[in-house]
């Protein structure tokens, strides 16, 4: 029994109409849906979309979250919603929610997964087992709750996500979906066990554009001081010594294509991208950079976060199969910005990698996956892409 992702989307503004077309479209013909996921463009109340979509699932467990914009196939979407669903008469799901992320991020994690394994048998040979989590990115603890999650986890299943956003980083315009209702304040986890090879790859593009420097005080999402100095002095002072000037003014436009990256094992990099800069000169990010770690400016070109997605699309498909069932895609929202109109061939690349598989995603703040062999984390200006079983897997 094939595994595939089928695909429906709607742009009506009202909620309800919304989820009756992009349902309608995904369940047609679907003898036996495992598992929905939902991802909305701004512009629905989280509540009144969620109510909606249960009505139209029915029994079909499912998740999701929302987003600055979605997309199905090549089609970006900066309104609308796009559901897929997930077909198979050999897959187990278990969906599990818990909170509060503001209270306890690395508990929230933990008991999302606990919870969402617990509705799973026991693993078998011959199947893969997929987590995939989501988090509000408002609460900046993205890091913390996939932190717990793997402590529950393991490393030893696939896994991806993403943080949810609307048009800003507001709590108010961002979502997450599960059992039928809408959470702000909550991490939430999907099970998914499939029959053959679950695909996933992960890649950034981004590269070392400065020296290791010592964290030396950090809490939570802020940076105070790298180096004993504080954050924002010693970044501006390196891109001095580059040839590049960085104000206060600047230093949003620079810092985009500019983040830091925390050195792995493998010699990758994890991620940290940089919001603001606080009046004390500390230097405010997605998520925590922790207290201690070392970490290096990176600097990146369209080139290469082209070739990077395009490489994470063909890794998901060489791990799935000759034939993937479909792909579910997490990128980052700053790759978008970064790209903006060459975004397009972005999305292009993913599908071109995947060939014919059915394919939907969304822009994130923040995505979940392990880079190569390392444990999974949260990343930020990272793509992720997951691969569902296909022919010869």
């Amino acid at each position: 029994m094939s595994t595939q992702l089928h695909i429906g989307k709607s742009v009506q503004p009202a909620a309800r109409a919304a989820a009756a077309e992009a349902a309608g479209a995904a369940l047609r013909g679907v003898a036996e849906p495992a598992l929905a996921i939902a991802l909305s463009a701004p512009g629905y109340e989280g509540p009144e979309l969620a109510l909606a979509l249960s009505h139209e699932l029915g029994s079909i467990p499912w998740v999701g979250c929302s987003a600055p914009a979605v997309f199905a196939g090549s089609a970006l979407m900066r309104e609308g919603l796009v559901l897929g669903v997930i077909s198979s008469g050999e897959a187990y799901v278990g969906v599990g929610v818990a909170g509060p992320v503001s209270r306890d991020p690395i508990h929230a994690g933990a008991a999302a997964v606990a919870r969402a394994l617990d509705q799973m048998p026991a693993r078998r040979p011959g199947r893969s087992r997929t987590l995939l989590l989501f988090v509000n990115a408002a609460s900046g603890k993205g890091a913390e709750v996939v932190r717990g999650a793997v402590r529950e986890g393991g490393a030893g299943v696939t896994w991806a996500g993403g943080g949810a956003g609307g048009d800003n980083l507001g709590p108010a315009h961002s979502a997450l979906y599960a059992r039928g209702a809408a959470f702000t304040d909550n991490a939430v986890a999907a099970a998914l066990d499939l029959p053959g090879a679950v695909g996933v790859g992960m890649r950034h593009g981004w590269r070392p554009y400065g020296p290791p420097l010592m964290v030396t005080r950090s809490c939570g999402a802020v940076t105070a001081e790298l180096e004993y100095e504080p954050a924002f002095e010693l970044y501006r002072r390196i891109a001095d010594r580059q040839g590049d000037t960085v104000s206060l003014e600047s230093f949003a436009s620079f810092a985009m294509t500019h983040p830091l990256g925390i050195p792995q094992a493998d010699g990758d990099h994890v991620i940290r991208d940089p919001l603001s800069v606080e009046p004390d000169g500390a230097l405010r990010f997605v998520t925590e950079v922790p207290d201690g770690s070392l970490v290096r400016l990176m600097q990146g070109t369209p080139k290469a976060l082209l070739l990077a997605a395009r490489e994470a699309a063909d890794s998901a498909r060489q791990q799935a199969g000759a034939s993937p069932g479909g792909a579910l895609v997490f990128d980052c929202v700053s790759r978008y910005l970064m790209l903006g109109e060459g975004f397009a061939e972005e999305v292009e690349s993913f599908r071109a990698a995947l060939g014919q598989a059915p394919m939907m995603g969304c822009l994130s703040f923040g995505e979940i996956g392990a880079l190569g062999s390392g444990v999974p984390q949260f990343h930020n200006k990272t793509a992720v892409v997951l691969a569902l079983p296909g022919d010869g897997s």
